[in-house]
């Protein structure tokens, strides 16, 4: 109860004033990835000086006031350390009430191993986990350039549903581009036909989007039309159910209504709490406002693995207002949309 306490201050708080530190952290642990996905090029970027195990716990240690963390790549099963991430993170952060991370899925043994340990030898209260699944087989498999990926992505959900529990949920995410945009309810049915049941509310919709220093993929073309994917998000809306005292439900839908929002007009529909609420570290320990504005606040190697130092700096306060001010490329990214609409709630 301390922990959500903690976290419903957290957001409580960002609705009336500008927080001290963020309570939000997306941290990558890695650009390494099987898969070669047609919208993200974090897989051909160099692996070399990632943060060692030795740095990320002394991370953690001095910067812990995270009540939720979401672990990112690359895939994250692809260091054979991040168990012991995930242990130093609990070891060491404990107001964290909510860890989540996306996977390909394609690790399916280390995957639901690695939960399982997670689930058995931690107290973090809450972990959710979403698997990639963009489109049928074909479509799935082209879009990730990783074959067998689809296969290998249902068996995880499989095996990940089985072990669902009031402290552990599983999802399936679709990233919605050009190549996928009217996939989405034929996806549903190809996965219902290997799952048996499969419920709309199972499914977490992201767009996909530009970004330089996070995606490196500056050249991609295959945003989806505005206009188009405004009316799926709708329809998608329309049949996900009305759990009004579920959380995840109630954001999720409110994040697909303001997701039409921002694909018609082009605008964040809500203040981003980027630099402010919320922060994104790449595998380098490179500290940005969020995975869509390359704007680098500092490293974590210069200021002594301690995030509290580098939010001080006047460098942080400038890249927040420029925020503020519009002067970011524009998202609308889970990463970043789901503590801002927390932050304006009575909006």
């Amino acid at each position: 109860m301390r922990r959500i306490a903690k976290l419903a201050y957290h957001v409580v708080r960002s609705n009336l004033v500008e927080l001290h530190y963020p309570y939000r952290l997306t941290y990558a642990v890695t650009n390494r990835c099987q898969a070669h996905c047609s919208m993200c090029n974090i897989w051909r970027k160099t692996a070399d000086g990632e943060l060692t195990m030795a740095e990320i716990d002394t991370f953690f240690a001095r910067s812990n006031r995270f009540s939720w963390i979401n672990l990112t790549g690359g895939e994250i099963f692809q260091r054979d350390d991040i168990v012991e991430i995930i242990r130093s993170v609990d070891r060491h952060c404990r107001s964290l009430y909510l860890l989540n991370f996306p996977t390909n899925g394609y690790q399916t043994e280390k995957i639901v191993a690695a939960v399982a340990d997670i689930l058995t030898h931690t107290s973090i209260p809450r972990l959710m986990v979403s698997v990639s699944l963009d489109g049928p087989c074909e479509l799935h498999d082209s879009t990730r350039g990783l074959p067998g990926s689809w296969e290998q992505a249902l068996a995880t959900f499989r095996q990940l549903r089985i072990m669902r529990s009031r402290r552990f949920s599983v999802y399936l995410g679709y990233t919605m581009q050009e190549s996928n945009l009217h996939a989405f309810q034929e996806t549903v049915d190809a996965a219902r036909s290997e799952l048996g049941e499969l419920s709309v509310d199972e499914i977490h919709v992201n767009l996909a989007h530009i970004s330089g220093h996070y995606y490196d993929n500056s050249s991609f073309s295959g945003l989806p039309d505005p206009v188009a994917a405004g009316e799926i998000l709708t329809r998608i809306r329309g049949l996900r159910s009305r759990r009004f005292l579920d959380p995840v439900s109630v954001l999720e839908r409110r994040y697909q209504k303001l997701a039409r929002t921002f694909q018609q007009t082009g605008a964040v529909p809500l203040t981003c709490q980027a630099a402010a609420a919320s922060c994104f570290i790449d595998p380098g320990g490179v500290v940005y406002p969020c995975t869509a504005f390359d704007a680098p606040l500092g490293t974590l190697r210069e200021h002594g693995y301690d995030l509290y130092r580098l939010w001080r700096s006047a460098g942080r306060h400038s890249i927040r207002k420029a925020v503020c001010d519009g002067a970011c490329p524009r998202c609308w990214t889970p990463c970043e949309a789901y503590q801002t609409i927390l932050a304006n709630l009575l909006t």
